[in-house]
């Protein structure tokens, strides 16, 4: 695919485009939101069974096929999981964590609102796009929770909940359970799982939403760059490649 940029025409404010997302992330990326968003399909089915009409064997059905893609999700996951330990520099944990040259958390965030809200402007009065050539760091506020607790927690809730209603792998004898200890660990599991089910919708809608927003201000190519992998960046993100990956680069 050809990604060249006539943002590289403006050399003042770009200095190169150069491959930041490797193809493991992008296609975990692209097929975790496939997954995603047939579970949230046959969630909203079967949660609304009553509202829709649905007869009692169409709702197990879906609950079902949910579990299903479950094992999809946990593969997918897993995987993510790998790659923060073992891919390339901007797919792991470094590159998601927000702090910066010794500060902490909340010293970052307020200072990453404040580049966002009111960026600093360049020579031709343009906003100036993020220093940092991988995850923007203002979005590793979500990022990094998701990863590290939210996708993991849904994932264990989700097997527990399938173990306990039907006996399905990974822990079928759960099933077997006496009714008294069964049915209020089913209820706390499935509400749970429930509870994180529209915890990371809240993040589907931030995540768009810090898109659009990022996109619009800086004029960026963030989301292309999920497709193909390359990343149009400014002399300082592309200063901090070259010191982040140890790789010296060409100005193109």
């Amino acid at each position: 695919m050809n990604t060249s940029s006539p943002r590289l025409s403006d050399p003042q404010r770009y200095s190169a485009q150069l491959p930041v997302w490797e193809p493991r992330i992008r296609l975990w990326h692209w097929a975790n939101l496939l997954v995603i968003l047939l579970l949230v399909i046959t969630y909203l089915l079967f949660d609304n069974h009553a509202l829709l009409g649905l007869s009692k064997p169409t709702t197990v059905l879906f609950q079902k096929i949910h579990f299903y893609l479950g094992y999809l999700f946990t593969a997918l996951v897993l995987e993510r999981l790998y790659l923060a330990f073992r891919g390339r520099v901007f797919s792991r944990w470094r590159d998601l964590d927000p702090r910066h040259e010794g500060a902490g958390f909340l010293a970052v965030m307020k200072e990453e609102i404040n580049r966002h809200l009111r960026p600093k402007i360049d020579a031709g009065g343009r906003p100036v796009p993020d220093p940092d050539p991988g995850h923007n760091r203002l979005g590793r506020f979500l990022y990094l929770p998701l990863l590290a607790v939210l996708l993991p927690a849904q994932v264990a809730t989700g097997l527990l909940w399938g173990s306990l209603k039907w006996g399905l792998l990974p822990l079928p004898f759960l099933h077997s359970l006496s009714p008294g200890i069964a049915k209020p660990a089913t209820w706390v599991v499935s509400n749970l799982h429930a509870a994180g089910f529209y915890a990371f919708l809240g993040f589907l809608l931030l995540h768009l939403g810090g898109l659009v927003k990022y996109e619009l201000t800086f004029s960026s190519d963030l989301f292309s760059s999920m497709i193909h992998g390359k990343k149009i960046l400014t002399e300082e993100a592309a200063k901090n490649y070259e010191t982040l990956t140890g790789d010296p680069i060409s100005r193109q």
